[in-house]
């Protein structure tokens, strides 16, 4: 894992941001290079420390699929045309190649997502006495959720690998932000209003965010 500098054009302060590839320090279009070079010698110890704890990717056998935080069984059967789920077990065509599985393989997963998202919502807004406009499913690099001026909210599939108790606090985040449109004392307690645990779920996040990836390590 590296350091990548990346210039925003609408960015205005230099900041790291961990991503699956390494870290990312995300800089103005116009700062100088003197500049990101002396952010870099100056937050060195720490981005070696940071690089030196995180998870590393463990590569999953050729057999397993990555859900809900746990590796489930890939069975390939001659005489199956599609890819489905099936008793705790994902199943596809032998004749796929990996390329094909990855796509069904994320097309189940939006699916699901879309579904538990609009069901698990349901909860937060009855308590919140609010409603999203539109429920999307993204496959964002580095955000996990967002929710717009106008009420669409988008949740990264990404989080259908994680544990649901770290997809459900993301779905209260993104809920609260209806309430509150910004990050104020009033924003998390209203998340730690509907979900209590808040806390542990943005840790592992910060700890293994980087770690769920659709695309098989092998």
């Amino acid at each position: 894992m590296t350091v990548t500098v990346i210039r925003h054009k609408r960015r205005k302060h230099a900041a790291f941001y961990v991503t699956p590839e390494g870290i990312e320090l995300r800089i103005p279009a116009r700062l100088p290079n003197r500049t990101v070079e002396a952010i870099l010698r100056e937050h060195k110890d720490w981005i070696d420390t940071r690089l030196a704890s995180l998870p590393r990717i463990q590569a999953l056998p050729s057999d397993c699929l990555l859900f809900k935080g746990e590796p489930v069984p890939l069975v390939r059967r001659p005489m199956v045309d599609t890819f489905t789920w099936y008793e705790e077990t994902f199943i596809c065509p032998d004749s796929w190649d990996e390329t094909q599985i990855r796509t069904a393989y994320e097309q189940f997963l939006r699916a699901e997502a879309l579904r538990y998202v609009t069901a698990r919502s349901a909860l937060y807004e009855r308590r919140l006495g609010v409603r999203a406009k539109k429920i999307r499913i993204g496959h964002q690099k580095t955000r996990w959720g967002s929710c717009s001026s106008t009420g669409t909210i988008s949740i990264n599939v990404r989080l259908m690998l994680a544990p649901t108790k770290v997809l459900d606090y993301v779905i209260a985040h993104e809920w609260a932000h209806l309430v509150h449109f910004d990050h104020s004392k009033a924003f998390w307690s209203t998340v730690a209003s509907i979900y209590p645990d808040f806390k542990s779920a943005t840790s592992w996040l910060k700890a293994n965010g980087h770690t769920l990836q659709i695309k098989k390590t092998n």
